[in-house]
């Protein structure tokens, strides 16, 4: 397996080296969001240990690790954009690094799980160019694969790092915080046993600490981001009481195609799917009354407005309406595609990976717009922890949870 890693890590390290050619060295004109972080870097660069007024003032939807490395990187080697997308690429490898080999000495789904993330398509997008998704990411995978090896205090830190670099990384940590009380919790009509039961075992305290990471930054900027950019993205306070249940459906469909499809017709698991209403068919039905009603209520269409003019939800929903899939009848596809999603998470054994899931989607409904990209580290971890437990495959015989149980070296 090391020397499977060993020429994995070469191999990515080749892709790497020639997609830094192909993209002329990392020297083409500024991609987009570039435009506005660059100039943000150049401003971190000014206070390599930044003020308050700084963090007030540095007009950014996302919290600035990214923008203080960024800033970093421009006082040593210059204000170019080149040495800026060299550190993106150089954190995407990092990750991908830790992806390899971190995973298990011995797992049948390496190669599925890390082509998985690769196939992405805003993964190359956001290694090229200087987006704050992959430090963000980075810092995330870290923070899970400290939690699987039991450093708890590194993954705090680390999960507290990505919070502050994408403000919605905490429901990273709240993922694990969840999993870690509910899996022994004994409900009681006695207090005491029921407080005893959540404290037995005080690991999550430490992913609690984590998740207040973004406090700070709500105290500085009185709300989750700074008011003027808010109202410069058309995010104004008005927005932050509504939920749209629209981008939660998509949110899922996304994970459905970019996650669920692969790894069900790879791995040639389909009996959980074709089981589940007879197992379960109280919450089946219950996913079909919400997801109806979402259709009929609230259906997913795009945040269309005077700074985001891009009238699709994402490739999905562009793929749909460019093969000519509309209207009522795409946001049926969109349902079905959600009610696989749920169906593959949601049971009554609520493992971390559906924590990650649940916790993701519902704090995307809260997101200004929708994207696939918001998407990219929930469908990261689901890979990673595909590799890491057998219990991520609801499927599987007990037989082969014993046998998978045995090829991890946790």
């Amino acid at each position: 397996m090391h020397r499977k890693k060993l020429y994995t890590s070469i191999g990515l390290l080749v892709l790497f080296i020639l997609v830094f050619f192909f993209k002329d060295r990392f020297t083409v004109g500024l991609y987009q969001d570039e435009n506005h972080y660059l100039p943000t870097a150049v401003l971190f660069s000014t206070e390599p240990i930044p003020s308050l007024n700084l963090l007030k003032t540095y007009n950014e939807l996302n919290t600035p690790i990214p923008f203080i490395l960024g800033g970093w990187v421009l006082h040593i080697f210059g204000e170019d954009i080149q040495n800026l997308r060299l550190l993106t690429a150089f954190t995407s490898f990092a990750l991908l690094m830790l992806f390899v080999w971190y995973s298990p000495e011995r797992t049948k789904r390496f190669w599925l799980c890390l082509g998985g993330l690769l196939i992405f398509p805003n993964y190359y997008l956001v290694s090229i160019y200087y987006y704050t998704d992959i430090f963000a990411m980075f810092f995330t995978l870290g923070g899970v694969i400290a939690y699987l090896r039991k450093w708890h205090w590194v993954s705090f830190l680390s999960f507290a790092a990505a919070v502050c670099c994408r403000q919605y990384m905490l429901a990273f940590p709240a993922a694990v915080l969840a999993y870690e009380i509910f899996k022994n919790v004994k409900w009681s009509t006695n207090p005491a046993v029921l407080v005893k039961s959540v404290f037995s075992d005080p690991v999550w305290i430490w992913y609690a600490l984590a998740v207040l990471a973004i406090v700070p930054w709500v105290l500085i900027w009185h709300g989750p981001a700074p008011a003027s950019v808010m109202a410069d993205q058309h995010y104004d306070s008005d927005k932050l009481i509504q939920y749209n249940f629209g981008y939660l459906m998509y949110a899922s469909v996304v994970v459905a195609v970019y996650y669920i499809i692969p790894e069900t017709f790879v791995t040639r698991r389909f009996s959980h799917f074709l089981e589940y209403p007879g197992k379960h068919p109280v919450m089946f039905a219950g996913f079909l009354l919400v997801i109806a009603a979402i259709i009929a209520f609230f259906p997913a269409k795009q945040a269309y407005n005077p700074y985001f003019t891009w009238p699709y939800l994402g490739y999905v929903d562009e793929l749909l309406m460019k093969i000519g899939i509309s209207g009522l009848l795409k946001q049926a596809v969109f349902g079905a595609l959600a009610l696989v999603t749920l169906v593959r998470f949601v049971s009554p054994r609520f493992n971390l990976a559906a924590w990650v899931f649940l916790l993701n989607i519902l704090l995307l409904g809260k997101a200004q717009l929708s994207w696939d990209k918001y998407s990219l580290p929930m469908i990261m971890v689901l890979w990673f922890l595909a590799m890491c437990d057998e219990h991520w495959f609801p499927s599987t015989t007990r037989t082969e949870n014993k046998q998978e149980a045995l090829n991890l070296k946790y």
